[in-house]
């Protein structure tokens, strides 16, 4: 009963948020050491889970990229390969955004490319053209930044806090891999279909943009730094290691979990500090929010397996799932976390419903990967309004997009982009892919 109380206090500070997020989610542990259900050491320990280093380090790396302008030399680029094409510039925007995303956090991918969004309007040369692309691009990065995270487990906070109840769930484990292999095809359907259908609602496909000023921005900032090249080679080596960290440890007789993701992420931001390329100033100013969420969604999943609460749910919801097939329990989840999401914070429903949804999945003889995973990604289809997510809230702090247009194009966007999540599921589920 005090865990499933915790449940109900959990959820409701996240939801209404008292106080703002990062705060109210540390009174998750203090309410489970008020409640009796564990002392402090204890409630405290999961904020020591190698999952919210991963999830730090790839902040760290995201501010590296920030300050040396990386990101936006990239977008620079996709503007130059365009040929000034509206459409094909886009494009190779959200293709940026979303590669971005998959290895640093996608709030702070965001972050860095919504100002390039702004100078590229600014070349729109008709007025209520301009506002229009300027609505578009905004919410294309945000879009694509929210799609690509899909494809590995630091791109979200909900990413983080389901791998690692997955990898404590499985029998074999829940590797970087193994989120990859369902995560990366979502990316590869889902990118080219918001960008079809941005285009469809705003109806701006014969727009040519002036690359003249790109190019002498790219003229003036010269080839790439020597600061540069080193943050390329260092994310390029953290990539590497985290694809395939395990074998190389196999094959190099290293020890196990040396060049697992949290110790590569956290050594490449090492590097970068004693290379001088990033410093604390720099570093302190990461949104350490985030770590505050994932700990608490991780405090709560423990909380609720100690006490046995997890085990209760299961009992009392898995005679429900029995008389079902799968697409039936599919379509629920998705619907479900696709409306929920358009109301709370996608990080907070991820905390909420991962420790319920995996137990159940034990108990009613379904793998949880079968309900989490598709659950998760609808999470991440955030679009309608600014309180979904961190993303849609930078959109909306910018005065770009009005608010019946952020509406219209997230039920636009949303909706396709879910029923292919349900149709991905289904059809791995028919050839036993999952």
């Amino acid at each position: 009963h005090r865990a499933l109380a915790l449940f109900v206090f959990t959820g409701s500070i996240l939801a209404l948020e008292p106080a703002p997020l990062p705060i109210a989610a540390l009174l998750v542990p203090i309410g489970q050491i008020a409640l009796g259900i564990n002392e402090a050491r204890g409630a405290f320990a999961p904020f020591g889970n190698p999952v919210l280093f991963l999830i730090l380090g790839s902040l760290f790396l995201a501010e590296a990229l920030r300050k040396h302008g990386l990101t936006r030399r990239l977008a620079l680029y996709a503007i130059i390969q365009s040929g000034g094409n509206f459409r094909a510039l886009v494009l190779g925007l959200m293709l940026i955004t979303g590669v971005l995303s998959m290895w640093v956090l996608n709030t702070a991918t965001t972050a860095v490319l919504i100002p390039v969004a702004i100078t590229i309007a600014q070349r729109v040369q008709r007025p209520e053209e301009a506002k229009r692309a300027l609505s578009l691009l905004i919410l294309c990065i945000a879009y694509s930044a929210s799609i690509g995270a899909m494809a590995t487990v630091m791109g979200s906070g909900e990413n983080a806090i389901a791998s690692n109840s997955l990898d404590q769930a499985t029998a074999t484990g829940f590797g970087f891999l193994d989120w990859m292999k369902y995560g990366l095809p979502l990316v590869i359907t889902l990118l080219p279909l918001s960008w079809f259908l941005l285009f469809r609602m705003f109806r701006l496909s014969d727009i040519t943009i002036d690359t003249t000023p790109v190019e002498q921005e790219i003229a003036r900032n010269g080839a790439l730094s020597t600061a540069e090249r080193e943050i390329l080679l260092v994310l390029g080596l953290s990539v590497l290691f985290w694809v395939a960290g395990a074998s190389i440890e196999s094959s190099l007789g290293l020890p196990e979990t040396i060049l697992s993701n949290a110790v590569v992420a956290i050594a490449a931001v090492a590097v970068l500090s004693v290379e001088e390329i990033v410093d604390w100033n720099d570093l302190k100013g990461v949104n350490w929010g985030v770590f505050f969420v994932i700990g608490a969604g991780l405090t709560l999943g423990n909380a609720l397996e100690s006490t046995g609460a997890n085990s209760w749910f299961a009992t009392l919801l898995a005679p429900l799932l029995h008389p079902l097939p799968y697409v039936a329990i599919l379509s629920v989840l998705v619907v479900l976390s696709f409306t929920l999401t358009q109301f709370m914070n996608n990080v907070t429903l991820g905390a909420i419903l991962t420790p319920v949804l995996v137990t159940l999945g034990e108990a009613s003889g379904i793998a949880p990967e079968r309900l989490l995973l598709p659950t998760i990604f609808s999470l991440a289809l955030a679009y309608m309004l600014p309180s979904a997510s961190a993303r849609m809230t930078l959109v909306a702090v910018t005065g770009a997009v009005q608010s019946k247009e952020m509406v219209r194009a997230g039920l636009l966007i949303g909706i396709p982009s879910a029923l292919v999540i349900l149709l991905y599921f289904y059809l791995l589920s028919q050839f036993n892919l999952i």
